[in-house]
């Protein structure tokens, strides 16, 4: 009622007006239906709800608003409702529950519901209220909580891994080399942080490495503008740590004068070629054995870019000639298998393929698949530290099926959950199609999105070799017998 008016001044005609007005203006669906629950109105908002006119559904039954599955106990519930007496039901009382567009699209809603006797006739109003763009988002930042959970586990395994890995003759340059692959991690982090983990440009990561070393006289980066998806710009920011680190102690960047000169170009449907190249260093040779440097670098193209590379030990300047898929860039963020590798699921079994035998020095024989170079070279190392035999480290699903196709078949497998953006299960079935054992080691926090596997042992990142070596004898233990795979503790 409007100020200064009293309700002699409206009519029954205004109130009616007003109310109508009131109705179609809400931005929910009010639905009313009689005893027979049938619908005897139906407002704007919940026509364009449900995608169907109200002259269309006065008189249908309200149950075609609702799921089959749905209808029997929906129906129970409006009876219950009509004998309790209660006059209303709040919203989101009900809980959220599910109902049916006239297109056949089911969504979820929260409902209230109300009662009221009429001219000695019972009345029942539903007001719905669509949340599918509020479940959406719930949903989201669920996995954006779970992925931040994840990634930060795996970043302290990483560093984890590093502490354990990094070798140095003094406790100074031990702490300067620990350090100095730190900051590298913090710099690829950065970058994707700046770039809202959409990627950054190879350019930039190559500038922020050398940059650190080297001054702007020392190194030349030429290539074209290409940027690198979310995955490649940590492996690839530690791989060319690596090689200016190498650079600075040994190589070129050691003298006043050194150089170097690194360029890249696209390939056509192959990805991106680089080119690492060293003058005005010492004279070069050969090292009698690799490094963990040249080793990270191995197992960084091995596994994480799913690259090949050459070594060239010029006496004038050390060359490093490496070969990218187009996963590494944003235009191709999908991991190829590389030629001559098996497809994803069952590993293909060489005639002739060496079957396990026993070792009785050995704990056991144990693939690892594991994308994170560090961790795979950190997990290996503690695990042969302890007496198992690790017949391979892979990568990705095509890795792990050649390893398998080619070697010795293991007693047991340690599996990441994620490789490079790609599950890991369609292996973990094929493993226990040949029966062979497996937990899981990741940084998720459960395995609850996965029902086939949410039971299966896993471990979390980061992990000590003792609880591996536990989980591994269970692991094998379980296959053995009845024992129930039981989460980690």
């Amino acid at each position: 009622m409007l100020p200064g008016s009293t309700d002699g001044d409206v009519t029954q005609v205004q109130k009616l007006d007003r109310l109508q007005a009131i109705i179609a203006s809400a931005m929910d669906a009010i639905i009313s239906i009689d005893a027979a629950q049938r619908v005897i109105f139906f407002n704007p908002a919940a026509e364009q709800m449900f995608g169907i006119s109200a002259q269309e559904v006065m008189g249908a039954p309200i149950e075609r608003f609702i799921p089959e599955r749905f209808r029997a106990g929906h129906s129970e519930h409006i009876v219950r409702f009509a004998t309790t007496g209660e006059t209303g039901r709040r919203m989101g009382a009900l809980g959220a529950i599910s109902a049916i567009r006239e297109n056949g699209e089911e969504f979820p809603v929260e409902a209230s519901i109300s009662q009221a006797q009429v001219g000695g006739e019972r009345l029942s109003t539903v007001i719905l209220r669509d949340i599918t763009e509020r479940k959406a988002n719930e949903e989201a930042q669920a996995l954006l909580a779970r992925e931040v959970d994840h990634r930060a586990k795996n970043i302290l395994a990483i560093v984890s891994s590093l502490v354990s890995l990094t070798e140095a003759p003094t406790r100074e340059a031990y702490a300067e080399s620990l350090a100095g692959r730190i900051a590298a991690m913090s710099r690829a982090h950065g970058l994707l942080a700046r770039g809202r983990w959409k990627g950054a440009s190879l350019r930039q990561v190559a500038d922020d490495e050398l940059g650190t070393y080297a001054d702007l006289a020392n190194f030349t980066c030429e290539g074209p503008d290409v940027k690198l998806s979310p995955r490649a710009v940590q492996p690839i920011g530690m791989l060319i740590h690596e090689l200016a680190t190498n650079a600075v102690k040994y190589g070129a960047l050691s003298m006043y004068n050194g150089h170097v000169h690194l360029t890249w170009q696209q390939v056509p449907g192959n990805g991106i070629h680089l080119s690492w190249q060293e003058s005005g260093g010492p004279p070069v040779t050969a090292p009698a054995e690799m490094g963990f440097g040249t080793n990270l670098i191995q197992q960084i193209v091995d596994n994480q870019l799913c690259g090949d590379f050459e070594h060239h030990w010029a006496r004038d300047g050390y060359r490093l000639e490496l070969n990218l898929p187009e996963s590494v860039l944003q235009i191709g963020s999908d991991r190829r298998p590389r030629e001559g590798r098996p497809a994803m699921g069952e590993p293909v079994r060489q005639e002739g393929a060496s079957q396990r035998t026993d070792d009785s020095e050995k704990l056991g024989t144990l693939l690892i698949v594991e994308d994170e170079p560090l961790l795979a070279m950190q997990m290996s190392k503690s695990l042969e530290e302890y007496g198992w035999s690790v017949v391979g480290v892979a990568g990705s699903i095509e890795d792990a099926n050649r390893i398998l196709s080619e070697k010795s078949r293991p007693d047991v497998a340690i599996l990441d959950v994620d490789l490079g953006g790609m599950p890991v299960f369609p292996l973990a079935r094929s493993l226990r199609r040949l029966g062979i054992p497996f937990l899981f080691c990741t940084g998720y926090e459960d395995l609850g999105y996965s029902q086939e596997f949410a039971n299966c042992r896993a471990i979390r990142k980061p992990a000590t070799v003792l609880q591996l070596i536990r989980g591994l004898r269970e692991a094998v233990r379980g296959a053995h017998g009845t024992l129930t795979m039981a989460p980690s503790t």
